[in-house]
């Protein structure tokens, strides 16, 4: 395989290469990440809390009408920081694509549903902020049902004075537990008392049949089961739904997030797959779920 990687990273032998892309944790992407092609604004406030705030990566070349992603981490619902995906924000940057990356309330000190409203009122900040742009949501793991989420059930959004079709154009989730098989173990049957299994679980809550869904995981994934994307995948169908679910070959758990770093532009099916889901999304609002 022929790899892609900048001048700065020239003397790294192909065995430390091949290491890295095993194993790499976020920092050591981040490290190698480079910030010349956008600016970033920190720290933007959604709510009151000191966790409710988000930051902006702005391409320095962005893109004619095109969508404004909104990344939503993972970490259980009890970890994680916006701070650690500066790769990710990069990585979209680099393409053309505004990039909000927002942090969201987190167990112990919340449960369900706190997240999940934290992520609705941070993407409405997100469509006031960007009144005449659609949204892509994306989200990994504990942020992937965050974004579907908020997606399928449109209660948390018009909660928020949004309405979804309107403002989402799409919704991509990356190795996500939507709620089959439910919660079986600690500490996730506490944040989710009713563990998948009611109102908390996506697959039971599907309004209507937009914005589509891309949904991928990798077939070495050990922490999320693939059934969960193939149930969504079928009660979305089943309603009239567009909705894509892949198993990518290779992948880990941690691994379908990795790839999207710049260090593996043009090497990685699934990057190249979302971006080109991305792209096929308006840029400008519709005006209903019509």
């Amino acid at each position: 395989m022929r790899w892609k990687f900048w001048t700065s990273m020239a003397a790294i032998s192909v065995g430390a290469i091949t290491t890295f892309a095993a194993c790499a944790p976020v920092t050591l992407l981040n490290s190698i990440t480079p910030s010349g092609s956008y600016k970033l604004a920190k720290d933007i406030a959604y709510g009151d809390h000191a966790r409710q705030k988000y930051d902006i990566y702005q391409p320095d070349e962005p893109r004619g009408d095109a969508p404004v992603i909104v990344f939503v981490y993972g970490g259980s619902w009890d970890s994680g920081k916006k701070g650690m995906y500066k790769f990710i924000g990069e990585a979209f940057a680099s393409n053309g694509y505004t990039t909000v990356v927002p942090d969201y309330r987190l167990y112990p000190e919340v449960k369900f549903p706190a997240f999940v409203e934290d992520t609705a009122a941070a993407v409405a900040a997100a469509a006031n902020r960007y009144p005449d742009r659609s949204l892509v949501l994306v989200g990994h793991s504990a942020g992937a049902y965050n974004a579907v989420k908020v997606t399928v059930d449109h209660s948390y959004l018009r909660e928020e004075g949004v309405d979804v079709c309107t403002a989402i154009a799409a919704t991509i989730g990356l190795a996500g537990p939507y709620g089959d098989p439910t919660m079986k173990a600690e500490p996730f049957i506490t944040i989710f008392p009713d563990r998948l299994a009611g109102q908390d679980g996506p697959i039971n809550n599907i309004d209507g049949i937009k914005p589509p869904l891309f949904l991928a995981i990798g077939s070495e994934d050990t922490t999320v089961a693939a059934q969960h994307g193939i149930t969504l995948a079928e009660r979305i169908k089943k309603v009239g739904g567009q909705v894509v679910n892949k198993v990518y070959p290779d992948l880990s758990h941690t691994g379908v997030i990795k790839v999207l770093s710049r260090y593996f532009d043009g090497e990685s099916e699934l990057k190249n797959d979302m971006l080109a889901f991305v792209a096929a999304q308006p840029g400008k609002r519709e005006t209903s779920c019509s």
